[in-house]
């Protein structure tokens, strides 16, 4: 009742006296951390009301995001280190203990005062992935891109969550615009249509809202990427308009100030990155044109005020301030990206019509580099009422312009309007072909597929991309492969190989793309062609394995029966066709059965299920040559089971009720020479 009465009378105090208010000053953090591991971090707060901050008036520091979350430290306030007067900074010293199980985390902070109110502005907002420790085998290098190169890129827009922000296109998704959540999963199935389509760049749309999202769409790329496959960079996109539209101010370029407020927009984009990716190949994954980073940005003259007065040097030393000691990329000089219609900085060094034309194909030619837009349709009509329609035609005029693309020797660039620009119907994601969602009183029409294929566009790209870009048809890495250096004359060993396809052809069985042992080599070590299952991998929702995307294959691997050093030969190819991408070279040493160690045998002699039923097979491996002999005996040393080999064998299968085993312990004896090896079988009823 006392501590009621007394924050009654504080609450009182302050409303008849005194104004609470702050704003956020500044904050360090780390770029990233493990899990469960302890860590420092600094906050800066300023009183911007009217009273003191007191500890005996219960002003303290409260975890937000979500409110009063005890994530970090098991507790959701900080003391006050001492007063802080109107108009007084403070910093906290906190202490914090990271997650210790895998998620998304978010880290920000805002005063309160306890039993009153929350009050002023919020930290920044930090997003942390904790991911459990992996190994990096199958983390690749990047491929990196020249000004000269022949680029495909397209807008990307990170919004979604499964009841906000764009709720309302023409065109539903296949699975539904609820599957449109803007979790990890998500994220993974949206980078997979982009890869399946041959696309290289990402403009991921940057506006100061689900950034949540944006970091599940940062640490999808990170999964992906650890399972071998070279996924599309990413380039910040900046838009003025709704940015500092919801922000309530304008940027300002005047002052070292109102840049720092600008350029940290894109600071906070790499931030977060970073936070996901955090390998030693990371940087491979930011857009760069010969090693300069690449920024994009809608509109200048939008909500930013004296835009003229910034520099290159203005953008590129406040990048390489925050990142180059662990990112040299961002030492070099940036790379701008303006529109073509509006004002450009001055250091623009591409433009490209963004979101500004109604046009099926139109091209910018600035800086010596000729850039192409491509919209596949437009239809706004549940934005406004009749709305404007660019009629896609069943994807006619997509094609069309692809065409003309590649009829164009002078083409450097092809910008693809949105890959998932939803409200305003521009998209080329995967659709439902046979429905239009209307809410207005709209009556047009327009047509998604002329083949009603949901796939139309994604197809279309994928195939104007290949011709215009400069990867190889066929071509493949190979990423991670255990074939052995040595093995025992007449092994068989199961090989795991992975391989990345790296050129613009989708892979499938249909298609006769295999891998393979190659045909002059030596001596065989096995049957020379392992196939793809055109029913896996995703393979019926995608069409194939296309580029970027890694797939394994399990080889088994048969050494010859006569002893010696043999140089294998591995790689992909197109049956009939020709050979294709890397080739993997191994240089095996088969040694003879007589001369295997200990451990050989341990590895060779394998005996499974086990346990086993009475009505199942015992499977026995190795390598059986003649006169070898396999026994089985009870525990009370009774034999059962007896094979003498009369020729080379790899394999036996007994059936365990024929041949009277029963429920119980049995031990399995190999015999080959003079050596032998034991191992202990469990038969269950």
């Amino acid at each position: 009742m006392e501590r009621f009465l007394l924050v009654l009378s504080v609450f009182l105090t302050i409303n008849l006296f005194g104004q609470n208010n702050s704003e956020f000053i500044s904050q360090n953090v780390p770029g990233s951390i493990s899990p469960g591991e302890h860590f420092s971090i600094t906050v800066t707060f300023k009183n911007t009301g009217t009273t003191t901050w007191t500890s005996s008036n219960y002003y303290r520091l409260g975890t937000q995001n979500p409110q009063d979350n005890t994530i970090w430290m098991g507790t959701n306030r900080v003391a006050l280190p001492n007063d802080v007067a109107p108009g007084q900074m403070v910093t906290f010293n906190i202490n914090l203990t990271a997650p210790s199980e895998y998620g998304i985390y978010a880290l920000q902070w805002r005063m309160v005062q306890d039993g009153v109110e929350w009050f002023g502005q919020q930290s920044e907002v930090v997003y942390f992935v904790i991911r459990k420790p992996y190994s990096d085998s199958l983390m690749v290098e990047g491929y990196h891109f020249s000004v000269s190169d022949h680029i495909v890129s397209t807008s990307f827009f990170c919004w979604y969550g499964p009841g906000e922000w764009q709720l309302n296109g023409p065109w539903i998704p296949v699975n539904g615009r609820g599957s449109w959540d803007g979790s990890v999963e998500y994220w993974k199935r949206m980078i997979k249509q982009v890869m399946a389509a041959n696309i290289d760049v990402l403009y991921v749309e940057l506006i100061p809202v689900m950034e949540d999202s944006r970091v599940n769409f940062f640490s999808a790329l990170m999964s992906l990427r650890e399972e071998g496959w070279n996924v599309p960079k990413v380039c910040p996109f900046l838009d003025p308009e709704i940015t500092y539209t919801l922000l309530g101010y304008h940027a300002d370029c005047s002052t070292e100030e109102g840049k720092d407020e600008l350029i940290g927009h894109y600071i906070r984009f790499y931030k977060q990155y970073y936070a996901a990716n955090t390998d030693k190949y990371a940087d491979d994954y930011i857009y760069t044109q010969n090693d300069h980073p690449v920024l994009n940005i809608w509109h200048i003259q939008l909500h930013i005020d004296n835009y003229d007065q910034l520099t290159r040097a203005d953008v590129t030393n406040r990048l390489s301030a925050e990142f180059g000691a662990e990112h040299p990329i961002f030492n070099n000089d940036i790379k701008m990206i303006n529109n073509a219609y509006s004002p450009c900085f001055s250091f623009c060094d591409e433009r490209i019509y963004q979101f500004e034309m109604q046009e099926y194909k139109i091209d910018k030619d600035w800086n010596g580099i000729n850039s192409s837009l491509l919209k596949a349709g437009y239809w706004d009509q549940n934005v406004r009422d009749p709305g404007y329609i660019l009629y896609r035609d069943g994807g006619s005029h997509y094609k069309t312009s692809w065409d003309a693309v590649n009829d164009d020797a002078t083409i450097d660039r092809v910008y693809i309007e949105s890959f998932n620009e939803y409200d305003e119907g521009s998209g080329i994601y995967a659709a439902k072909t046979d429905t239009i969602y209307r809410i207005s009183s709209n009556t047009e029409t327009d047509t998604w597929s002329s083949s009603n294929d949901p796939w139309e566009y994604i197809k279309t790209t994928a195939a104007g991309a290949a011709k215009f870009n400069d990867f190889d048809n066929l071509n493949a890495k190979i990423i991670w492969n255990n074939i052995p250096q040595k093995m025992v004359a007449g092994e068989s060993f199961n090989a795991t190989v992975v391989v990345q396809n790296a050129g613009d052809e989708s892979w499938t069985n249909a298609k006769d793309i295999k891998f393979g042992q190659h045909d002059d080599d030596q001596e065989s070590f096995g049957v020379r062609r392992f196939l793809i299952d055109d029913s896996q991998d995703e393979i019926p929702v995608y069409g194939g394995i296309f580029r970027g995307r890694a797939k394994t294959f399990n080889v088994e691997v048969t050494a010859p029966v006569t002893p010696g050093t043999y140089e294998t030969n591995w790689g992909m190819l197109q049956e009939g066709v020709t050979w294709f991408g890397e080739t993997l070279t191994c240089n095996i040493e088969v040694t003879s059965a007589t001369a295997i160690s200990d451990d050989e045998f341990e590895r060779l002699f394998k005996v499974y299920p086990n346990p086993v039923t009475v009505s199942d097979m015992i499977h026995i491996r190795g390598v059986f040559n003649v006169n070898d002999r396999v026994d089985i005996y009870t525990l009370a040393g009774e034999k059962v089971y007896e094979k003498m080999f009369n020729s080379h064998e790899t394999e036996i299968n007994i059936n365990a009720a024929t041949n009277g085993l029963k429920e119980g312990i049995y031990l399995i004896n190999f015999i080959s020479g003079e050596a032998s090896y034991t191992k202990k079988i469990i038969v269950r009823n």
